[in-house]
Order: structure tokens, then sequence, then C-alpha cells
């Protein structure tokens, strides 16, 4: 019944099905065919699954993101880093990748950041003098911090499928987002200095201080998240609702851009964003089910052990599945169907589950820049005049530099994992 229930999935994703529909469909097939799973079952577990109170933070936090964007955060956090960085060589590269890092903080979705950061500092590099492929392919990879540095949406569904604490998996992703920007801004010196880029000239800091006061609003959010966290004042669904209300207070009476016309179209695209995240998690949960139940992840693990028993060589070989799969499906739906089969599996080979799922998190995302079906791809290509195929080519160098970041975060798992035990004690 294993080989029905896989061969339906893969099925249904060969013949262009939604990826919630293979989900569903698959667990339907195994339902009807086997005759050992009543469908009230799959309507039960479907249910069941959206009834957790950390899945709220989902809609919340992705509101919280609409209306920060929504109300003009965007030109004072670019201002700000360009300020900052502009006079050092390669700048403008480096100020886009601190841009990057600080939206990311707010809006926790990569296809967000890279167009509300690419939409501004794409044709200014291009102004400047940069190359526009090596403009957009550094803002493609940059717009990965966004579900690795706090809040982050992968990581609220991998810790509700994989029950792990989702406040531990936040400060579990401060270190590899931040090790993935300075890689990437060292990478960008590197070719700023190659090529020979200009630099603006040095601001005085008395500018600097004016920028950075006017965007400390925007700053203040990822403290206030992870500072209520820490602090035990609320946990990371309350922090979302914290979040909102935040937002929603900065866009009318700081930055005095979010209206109450505004409103009913953020509360719209909020609402489009959680409604396609919150149904593929409702939907995966009977094809969990049947995973757990057909004891998938227990057959894979003899068969793994029969290759290796070492989690070096066990953990090359979830990178390499992982990097493979997150070509052609984007990262939320990745996350659920492998997390029943991969955290049993590194559960078993003792391997730390925040680790594990920083480590999946990581490997998908950077699925969204490898062509050809990556979206933040195709969302940066939208947002300038590139195409894909000069993007897809420029890409690959500083996805190699993310690639280090991944080896570097998969095998040394203290920078996963240091922070939620010194301040959680997970």
């Amino acid at each position: 019944m294993i080989a029905v229930f896989a061969f339906s999935f893969i099925g249904l994703l060969c013949i262009s099905a939604p990826i919630t529909v293979a989900l569903g469909g698959s667990a339907m097939a195994y339902a009807l065919i086997s005759g050992n799973v009543p469908i009230t079952t799959l309507i039960q577990t479907t249910f069941g699954g959206l009834a957790t109170f950390p899945l709220l933070a989902i809609p919340l936090f992705m509101l919280a993101g609409n209306l920060m964007n929504e109300g003009g955060i965007t030109p004072d956090l670019v201002r700000f880093a360009r300020l900052l960085l502009g006079h050092i060589k390669g700048g403008l590269g480096l100020a886009t990748i601190l841009a990057c890092a600080i939206f990311s903080a707010i809006s926790g979705a990569a296809v967000a950041t890279a167009v509300a950061i690419g939409v501004v500092m794409i044709p200014a590099m291009k102004a400047a003098g940069y190359d526009e492929d090596v403009g957009a392919a550094m803002t493609s990879v940059a717009s990965c911090m966004g579900p690795i540095i706090p809040p982050s949406i992968p990581f609220i569904i991998y810790g509700v499928a994989a029950n792990v604490s989702v406040g531990a998996l936040f400060l579990g992703g401060v270190f590899p987002g931040l090790l993935l920007g300075l890689s990437l801004m060292v990478y960008m010196y590197y070719v700023a200095r190659k090529r020979n880029y200009p630099v603006d000239p040095k601001t005085p800091t008395r500018e600097v201080l004016i920028a950075a006061w006017k965007a400390l609003p925007a700053l203040f959010m990822p403290i206030l998240i992870m500072g209520g966290i820490l602090s035990g004042m609320f946990t990371p669904t309350e922090a979302a609702g914290v979040t909102v209300i935040y937002a929603v207070l900065v866009g009318v009476f700081v930055y005095r851009k979010l209206t109450w016309r505004s409103f009913p179209k953020v509360l719209l695209q909020a609402g489009l964003e959680s409604g396609m995240v919150m149904l593929l998690i409702a939907l995966s949960e009977p094809f969990s089910w049947i995973v757990a139940a057909d004891q998938i992840p227990q057959i894979l693990i003899d068969w793994i052990s029969k290759l290796t028993t070492s989690p070096y060589a066990i953990l090359l070989l979830i990178n390499v599945f992982l990097l493979v799969l997150g070509i052609p499906i984007e990262t939320a739906p990745g996350i659920v169907i492998v997390t029943p089969v991969l955290a049993p599996i590194a559960a078993t080979m003792g391997i730390d589950p925040v680790h594990i799922g920083i480590v999946i998190c990581l490997n998908l995302v950077l699925g969204l820049v490898t062509p050809p079906v990556g979206a933040v791809l195709f969302a940066v290509c939208g947002v300038s005049s590139i195409t894909i195929d000069r993007l897809g080519k420029a890409v690959w160098m500083p996805f190699f530099v993310s690639l280090i970041v991944l080896a570097i975060v998969t095998y040394v798992p203290w920078l996963s994992t240091w922070l939620p035990k010194t301040f959680m004690g997970y």
C-alpha cells in the first residue's frame, strides 16, 4: 500500500496538480484502495491539524509584514542602509544585503523581501554603474534571509509539524541568518573590487544618525518580537498579535502612510497569503498521518542504517535530497512533505530537532533561487528589466556562497542550538 500512496502522490504532481491536491488526493486514494482508513479519519485529521494555537502566528505575522510594508518603511530602511554603507567599495550591494536582513526580520518571507528591496535597490545599483545581473542576483539570494531570520513562517510550519518549540527555532535561526548575510557581503565586496564599482561619498555621521532615527520604528520590530519571547512576556503567537498592533500604530501615527482606505487591501492580501498556507497545512495532516501509520520513517531508517550510521553522512544525504526537492517545490509545501519523514530519522540518529529544523528550512529556502522555477527569481525579474535566463546564470555564484553557509550550519550545530539552549534551556 505504500507504493499506492507514493505513486498517487507523485502522479498528481506529474500532471501539475496543485500541491494541496496532491497531498489530500494521495491520502484519499490510499484510504479508498486500502479500505483500512475511514474517510472520517481523514476529515478529522484535516481539521484537527488547524486546531493548533501556534498556527495563529502565521496569519498574524503575515498581516504585520503587510501592514509595515504598506505603511512605508522600505524607503527609510533603504536610505539608512545606503548612508551607512554606501561609501565602502560595493556599498550599494552591501546596503542591499543589510536592507534585506532588516526587512527579513519584519516580513519573514523571501519573495516579499525581494520585491520590497529589489524595486528600490536594483535600479539604484544599475544607475550607479553596477552590472544589473549582479545587483539582481545579490538581491535574490539575500532575500533568502527572510525565512531564516525570525520571525519565520517556515519555522512555524516546521515547529507545528515536528512538535518543536517555535521560540527555540526563532532563536536558532539568528546566527545562520546573520552568517548568510555576512558571507554575501564578503562576496559582494570581492566582486566590487574586482569590477571596480563606484562608491558613494562618505556621509556625515549626523545624517546617518538622522536616517537611523527615521528607520528606528522598523528596526525596533525584531527587538520587540525576540525581546518579548526571551523575557517570557509572551509566546511567539502572542508576539505576532502584539506585532500587528505595533505595525498599525507605526504605520498610522509615525510614518502616516497607512490610511483607513488601505486596510481592506492589506487585509485581503494577508488573508489570501494565509489561506494558501493554512490550506496546505490542513491537507498535509492526513498525508502525515498515513506516513506515520505505515511507518515510512522507520522503513527509511532501516534502509539508511544499512548504508551508514554516521550522522555526518546522513546529514549530507538529507542536504542533497532537500536541495533537489527544493528545485520544483516551494518552501512551505516542501516542509510539510519532508518533516514527517526526516524529523523521526534525525531523532533516531541523535540530531537535535532545532538543528535539523534549521537545516531543512535553509535547504528549502535556497530552492527559491534555483532555476528554472525559483519563485524569488521570477519576483526579481518582475521588478527589474533583467530576463530570467540572464538572472539564472548570474545567481549561481552567490548561490554557491549560500551553499557554503549551508554546509557550515549543517556541520556546526551550535550555530543553531546555542541561543535556544542558553536562553530557553531547550
